[in-house]
């Protein structure tokens, strides 16, 4: 069966459409992921990181706050979020506590949505959709 000259033309047209169809949502994608925002981020945190589990390595415990870890470990202390000036960009830190076990979690918040730190991995965490961007195991 051959394919008459109208027909050719539909099908490279609709051949065409799709093509450029996908290659539009994967550069949309690429455009609008917040993926290499949020590793960027989490790679920004790893000094952080480091330094609480130093100092819990020293004294036993976990900082009561981000504050504590400067200057002994950290030259200064990590830009935090403060409700009162309307800045809600920064590193938050809290010890968590289950029963014996004593952790922590530090987060970023980045407008909708930041990166998070439950040791050891750190989860983007964009409008609810939570990925693993990294893992320090």
């Amino acid at each position: 069966m051959r394919l008459g000259t109208p027909m050719r033309i539909f099908l490279v047209v609709v051949v065409s459409f799709m093509i450029v169809g996908v290659c539009g949502i994967v550069v949309l994608r690429l455009m609008f992921s917040r993926t290499r925002e949020f590793r960027a981020q989490a790679y920004l945190g790893q000094p952080i990181v480091r330094a609480i589990e130093e100092c819990r390595k020293q004294t036993g415990i976990y900082p009561n706050s981000l504050a504590d870890l400067a200057p002994k470990y950290l030259p200064t202390v990590p830009d935090l979020p403060d409700e009162s000036n309307s800045k809600f960009a920064g590193w938050d830190y809290h010890t968590v506590t289950n029963g014996a076990v004593v952790s922590y979690s530090l987060t970023y918040f980045m407008g909708r949505g930041g990166v998070e730190y439950y040791p050891p991995k750190w989860i983007g965490n964009n409008e609810g959709h939570r990925t693993v961007i990294l893992s320090n195991e």
